[in-house]
């Protein structure tokens, strides 16, 4: 891959350069950038295309629903489902999420099941089963966590997490990677709470949305009933997302929500619904985002490998820790180990500097991080936290744009006086 290459596809970094200003994007975990192919999709759907899909009898609105159709078919290829009617669009992964607690959580929960989650969730794959837990009197049990952030000895462990699976687990619902501390599973790990979840006979979530930019998500290989991720993670626009629904599942999953587009038949005493995806698609869609996902699919299958993503970003992960860990008052959240890098960001707090104020600086030099608890406060807390500083990689990244991160916080730890 030629990494030059694929960052001059993406035209906010020549347009903003050109501008004279300096900008080193290390926030993709928050937001991915999005190559020219979708921002010319988008134009050329409102330019050439605009309709409403699955109504018009005329060329654009026949042309609407082919494209959007078609973003569902390689959305289904992309992530290896069985049939492009297991992908639901919805808005993105919070909605996914949301969309089955309540929906098959709510209608098959009861008082004393369980739902095991991580305590590394982000809020979105956290407070839903809050809430499903307090409707149904289900019980929520949590993976733990154990990190050290001492930087001689920082690493997560998970130990032996198919142990927590009992007979009353209904549901498995746990981050594919953490958006704090990266890779938490070990290899087979995931895969093997998995299979011990299945023998239970629990149903398993898996929140994808900071997997699916960095390595192949295969929902038949992890033999998931459901799976959420969001389009603006994987170079797609904002506000389009996938809920994979197994199809086995269609007939015990009820419409999140009601309206057009997603019956079969309508009285004015009831209604029956259409068949899945349309079931559970009411009203006019995304159109526009979606038909951008199915454009950053094919970027991305046609462009990155991500075997060849993974040693980029691997090669950035080690560069900036060699640098962080000569700073005394650094604290790493999460595994500092090279032995068994987790590539795609670091996390880390300054002793005496509270991670907005870092954050603040660089930002003004035109540097992108972010700060604070990355909508995973209770694992950010217990892990001895208040506020972290957060740098993501992406495709695009350089060596460079390390360097200007690593110059820039010397500089301002020397104005807080850290070094």
């Amino acid at each position: 891959m030629d990494f030059k290459k694929i960052r001059s596809d993406f035209p906010i970094f020549s347009k903003i350069e050109q501008m004279g200003r300096k900008f080193v994007y290390l926030d993709s975990a928050a937001t991915t950038h999005k190559p020219q192919q979708v921002v010319d999709s988008i134009v050329d759907f409102y330019t050439l295309n605009n309709a409403n899909v699955h109504r018009g009898l005329y060329d654009s609105g026949e042309q609407a629903t082919a494209l959007y159709e078609g973003a569902r078919e390689k959305v289904a290829k992309f992530i290896n489902a069985k049939a492009s009617s297991e992908i639901i669009f919805t808005s993105g992964t919070t909605e996914s999420i949301n969309f089955v607690a309540q929906t098959w959580a709510v209608s098959n929960l009861k008082p004393g099941d369980e739902i095991l989650l991580t305590q590394a969730e982000h809020h979105a794959n956290l407070l839903p089963w809050q809430r499903v837990a307090k409707q149904t009197g289900a019980v929520l049990k949590f993976i733990p966590i154990f990190c050290h952030p001492e930087l001689d000895s920082g690493s997560i462990q998970i130990n032996s997490p198919e142990h927590l699976v009992t007979s009353r687990t209904k549901l498995v619902a746990v981050t594919y990677i953490s958006n704090v501390l990266g890779d938490i599973w070990n290899k087979g790990q995931l895969e093997n709470l998995i299979k011990n979840a299945k023998v239970q006979g629990a149903k398993i979530l898996i929140d994808a949305a900071q997997a699916v930019a960095h390595r192949k998500v295969d929902v038949q290989a992890l033999d998931v009933d459901f799976i959420a991720f969001s389009g603006h993670k994987m170079f797609a626009p904002t506000g389009i997302g996938v809920l994979y629904i197994k199809s086995d599942l269609h007939d015990q999953v009820e419409p999140y929500k009601l309206g057009g587009g997603m019956v079969h038949s309508v009285s004015f005493e009831s209604a029956s619904w259409a068949k899945s995806p349309h079931k559970f698609e009411a009203g006019t869609p995304a159109i526009a985002q979606a038909i951008g996902l199915g454009v950053a699919v094919d970027y991305i299958s046609q462009n990155l490998n991500f075997d060849q993503i993974a040693e980029h970003e691997v090669f950035l992960y080690k560069k900036l820790l060699s640098e962080l860990v000569k700073i005394k008052k650094i604290r790493i959240a999460g595994n500092i180990s090279e032995a068994e890098p987790h590539g795609s960001m670091v996390c880390f707090a300054v002793d005496g500097v509270h991670a907005h104020d870092i954050a603040g600086y660089l930002g003004g030099k035109g540097i992108s991080v972010r700060a604070g608890h990355h909508c995973a406060q209770p694992l950010v807390k217990s892990l001895g936290f208040e506020s972290l500083v957060r740098v993501s990689f992406g495709v695009y990244n350089t060596e460079q744009d390390v360097d200007t991160f690593v110059t820039e916080l010397s500089e301002v730890l020397k104005i807080f006086g850290v070094v």
